[in-house]
C-alpha cells in the first residue's frame, strides 16, 4: 500500500534491495537474469561503506581519503537492471572498479551460484566500468531461477558464555601470559570441572588472530583472554573468577582484568522445502495472506 519503510526479520541482505526494485519496476518473478542482475546491484550496495572505501582501505597500499566523512553508497537503476553505484559528492571515501570488486566477492563461496531465496545469482559475467568520479555502470549479473530449498536460521538459549582478561607488559611479557593461561586452565579443569576442549585461550599482541602460525617474536604487551561456556551462570562465571585472581596469585606484572558473562543465544541454520513454507505480511495489526493480497495488488 504504498508503504515508505518495510521492516522485515532477519532476511538475506540483498533481498532488501530486490524487492523494491522488483515492485518498483513490476518485474517477473520467474526473470531469472533481472532478479540475478538486481542481487548484484543489492550485494554491492549491502555493507554501506565497504563499497565506499571503508573496509576496502589500507593506508599503505589502498589508500582512500576522507574515512572521516565517509559517502554511503546508492545505486541509479533502469528498468533493464543497469545501474551506476556512486556516493554523494563532497563525502569521503571512493567509488572504483576495485572497491566494487572487492565487495561484488564479499562473502561468496561460488560467483556463479550466489544462492539467495530470490534466485541463484551468477556473478561471473558481472562487468563493472567507470562512468564519471565515483561512479561506476554496473551490468551483466544473471540468474538460474529461486532454490527449490530456503534457509532457516534457529535461535535458543544456550547457556551462559564468560570470558575474563588481564595484560602483561614489559619483557617477557609473553611467557607470562602463557604461565598465567597454564594456571587458569589448571585450576577451572580441577576445581570446576572444564575440560581444556571447551575453554578458548588467546594472546592478543601475539598473533592472536592467526592461530596455527608462529607466535610475534617478543612482543612487548600481551592481552590474555580466557573465555568458555557452561549451563548455569555460575559455572560460566568461575572463568572470570579465576583470571581475575591472576592479579596477586599469578605471575608478575597482571594488570588491568576485566570479566564479563551474558546468557548466550545460540544459533542453528538448516535447510526447508520452500513449498513447506507460509508468508505473511503484518500490516494494521492485521495478518495478510501474502498470495491473496498480492493478488489485489494490496502490497
Amino acid at each position: 500500500e504504498g508503504a515508505g519503510i518495510v521492516i522485515t526479520g532477519s532476511v538475506a541482505d540483498p533481498s532488501l534491495y530486490v524487492g523494491p526494485l522488483s515492485h518498483s519496476f513490476s518485474w517477473p518473478n520467474d526473470d531469472a537474469d533481472l532478479i540475478g542482475q538486481a542481487t548484484v546491484i543489492g550485494h554491492l550496495l549491502e555493507c554501506g561503506g565497504q563499497v565506499t572505501g571503508g573496509y576496502f582501505a589500507d593506508p599503505a597500499t589502498k589508500p582512500v581519503a576522507g574515512l572521516d566523512r565517509l559517502g554511503f553508497p546508492y545505486a541509479d537503476v533502469a528498468d533493464n537492471g543497469a545501474a551506476i553505484i556512486g556516493k554523494l559528492p563532497g563525502t569521503g571515501g571512493a567509488v572504483t572498479v576495485r572497491t566494487c570488486t572487492e565487495q561484488l566477492l564479499y562473502e561468496v563461496a561460488d560467483p556463479s551460484a550466489y544462492i539467495t531465496p530470490d534466485v541463484v545469482a551468477d556473478f561471473t559475467g558481472t562487468v563493472l566500468r567507470e562512468v564519471g568520479p565515483d561512479r561506476i555502470a554496473v551490468s551483466g549479473g544473471k540468474g538460474a531461477g529461486a532454490p527449490a530449498d530456503l534457509k532457516v536460521t534457529l535461535g535458543y538459549l544456550g547457556g551462559w558464555e564468560a570470558d575474563g582478561q588481564i595484560t602483561y607488559a614489559g619483557p617477557r611479557a609473553l611467557e607470562r601470559a602463557k604461565l598465567a593461561a597454564e594456571i587458569v586452565l589448571r585450576r577451572l579443569e580441577r576445581i570446576h570441572g572444564f575440560k581444556e576442549s571447551e575453554l578458548s585461550v588467546e594472546f592478543i599482541g601475539s598473533g592472536a588472530s592467526f592461530r596455527g602460525l608462529d607466535d610475534a617474536a617478543d612482543p612487548t604487551e600481551v592481552r590474555l583472554r580466557v573465555a568458555g561456556g557452561a549451563q548455569s551462570r555460575s559455572r560460566a562465571s568461575a572463568i572470570g573468577s579465576e583470571v581475575e585472581a591472576l592479579y596477586t596469585n599469578g605471575p608478575a606484572g597482571g594488570g588491568g582484568a576485566r570479566t564479563s558473562i551474558r546468557e548466550s543465544l545460540s544459533v542453528k541454520s538448516c535447510s526447508l522445502p520452500r513449498a513447506l513454507t507460509e508468508v505473511k505480511v503484518t500490516h494494521a495489526s492485521e495478518l495478510i495472506d501474502y498470495e491473496e493480497a498480492h493478488d489485489d495488488h494490496e502490497v
